[in-house]
């Protein structure tokens, strides 16, 4: 049988390089999404070796369940797992990317060692981004399957969508097809605000919180940067949040040009 892997990276800025053989884990913890240890829908197991880590997904974690992605249904109740795991990257072009079987409910989240130099909130922006490519391709699975719940979400989704062709039918299959352009856009449209506000509540359980609202949505851009809404800001707005993003992932910056 031929071993299909679908890769999904989230960038900052360009290309990712990894070693052979990434796809071991070892996985030293697991975290769930309840803050009771009660729930299976989510599950993170952590195999890297970056001290900052294990907080980190334990207080995502508990966000998680708390958040409204938990709410609105959007978490197979079969639930799927993701592995976290180091890789070794030159550069920081890219924080982190997913790699998966499409048979499979277990998704491989590849985290570049120079996260080491990022911040807890960073850390944090990345696997709420990786998490969500992780959601958008386990809804996608599952409708193709034929799951109602799955396909009552992507029809959620296509109300939503806003399309500069016009059309409104599959667009959720569509922009899903387009891979990581198509799912950054979905990501965008349909769960920006929402992971602004789970990135507050991890703040908040992590400490410390965030003074203003604006601060986490600033952050939430990272990875997102070849979206149209993050086209229509301003030069300024987009020099203020790429600053501010590669100062939280702990990138030195000198002149920024744009």
């Amino acid at each position: 049988m031929k071993l299909v892997l679908i890769v999904f990276s989230a960038f900052l800025l360009l290309n990712f390089q990894s070693k052979p053989g990434d796809l071991t884990v070892t996985h030293k913890e697991l975290f769930k999404i309840s803050p009771t240890g009660d729930s299976s829908k989510l599950r993170f197991a952590n195999g890297s070796s970056l001290k900052h880590v294990p907080s980190v997904i334990r207080d995502l974690s508990m966000a998680l369940g708390q958040s409204v992605f938990e709410e609105k249904g959007l978490l197979n109740e079969n639930g799927f797992t993701i592995n976290l795991q180091d890789v070794f990257c030159k550069n920081f072009d890219t924080s982190a990317t997913v790699t998966y079987q499409p048979t499979d409910t277990v998704y491989y989240l590849k985290l570049n060692r120079l996260n080491k130099y990022a911040s807890d909130r960073a850390l944090a922006v990345t696997l709420i981004h990786e998490t969500m490519h992780c959601v958008l391709m386990d809804i996608d699975r599952r409708a193709r399957h034929g799951d109602e719940k799955a396909l009552y979400l992507t029809e959620r989704f296509n109300q939503k969508i806003k399309n500069p062709s016009g059309r409104t039918v599959n667009n959720f299959f569509d922009l899903m097809n387009q891979g990581d352009i198509g799912q950054h856009e979905l990501m965008c449209q349909l769960f920006y605000d929402d992971m602004v506000l789970l990135l507050e509540r991890f703040a908040q359980i992590h400490r410390p919180a965030f003074g203003q609202h604006e601060d986490a949505e600033i952050l939430i851009w990272s990875g997102l940067q070849n979206t149209r809404r993050f086209n229509q800001l301003s030069l300024e707005e987009k020099r203020q949040i790429e600053l501010t993003i590669l100062e939280e992932k702990g990138v030195r910056v000198g002149y920024w040009n744009y």
